[in-house]
C-alpha cells in the first residue's frame, strides 16, 4: 500500500511542473499572421510611429539578416522581464536559427499599478557585438531619458539606431560605453 502511494506522489510531482509549464506558455502571446517586426501590444505608439520603425526594421533585416524586433506587452504575466523576453524571442523565433541573430526589445510600459520595465535581449549570434553591460547602456542613455519625457518613439527609435550600428560594426561595444557616459 505505500508503495503505491509513493508512485502516486512521485507521479503527481512529475506531473504538475509539466502541466503548470503548458498553462504559463499561453501567457506569451502568439506572433501575429503576417508576422512584423514592430509589435505594439500595450498601444504606445501612433500607427505612424509604428509603420516608420517597422520600414526602418525590415530596411535592416533585408541587409543584413540580423533582424530586431520591437515588442511592447501591458503586462508580464507574473514572468521576469528577462525570462519572458527570453520565452517570446524564442516562441517568435527572432532571428536566424542557425545564426541566432535576433534582438528583442520589450517593453512593459508603466501604469498606476506598477512600474515600467524594459530588457534587449540578443541572441547569442550577436551577444559578441551587442553585450549585456552595453543593452543596459542603451537603456540608461537612450531609451529611458526619452521614455521620462514621454517620447517614447524617440527612445525606441533611438536605441534600434544604435543596436543597428552596433550590429553592422560601425563601431564597438566598447566605444558605445566610452562615449554614452
Amino acid at each position: 500500500m505505500k508503495t503505491k502511494h509513493f508512485l502516486f506522489l512521485t507521479a503527481i510531482l512529475i506531473l504538475i511542473p509539466l502541466f503548470t509549464n503548458r498553462l504559463t506558455a499561453q501567457d506569451i502571446p502568439e506572433r501575429p499572421v503576417p508576422p512584423h517586426l514592430v509589435n505594439d501590444f500595450a498601444g504606445m505608439f501612433s500607427s505612424q510611429e509604428v509603420s516608420a520603425l517597422e520600414q526602418k526594421l525590415v530596411a535592416f533585416n533585408d541587409s543584413t539578416s540580423n533582424q530586431i524586433a520591437v515588442v511592447t506587452v501591458p503586462s508580464l504575466s507574473g514572468y521576469d522581464i528577462i525570462d519572458y523576453a527570453q520565452r517570446l524571442g524564442e516562441k517568435w523565433r527572432i532571428g536566424q536559427k542557425q545564426l541566432n541573430n535576433g534582438v528583442l526589445i520589450l517593453v512593459k510600459p508603466k501604469t498606476a499599478d506598477s512600474g515600467g520595465q524594459i530588457s534587449i535581449t540578443p541572441g547569442y549570434g550577436l551577444e559578441g557585438a551587442i553585450p549585456d553591460i552595453t543593452c543596459s547602456q542603451i537603456i540608461d542613455f537612450e531609451i529611458l531619458p526619452a521614455f521620462r519625457e514621454g517620447k517614447y518613439f524617440d527612445g525606441l527609435n533611438a536605441a534600434t539606431n544604435t543596436l543597428m550600428s552596433l550590429a553592422r560594426g560601425e563601431y564597438s561595444a566598447a566605444d558605445y560605453g566610452k562615449n554614452s557616459q
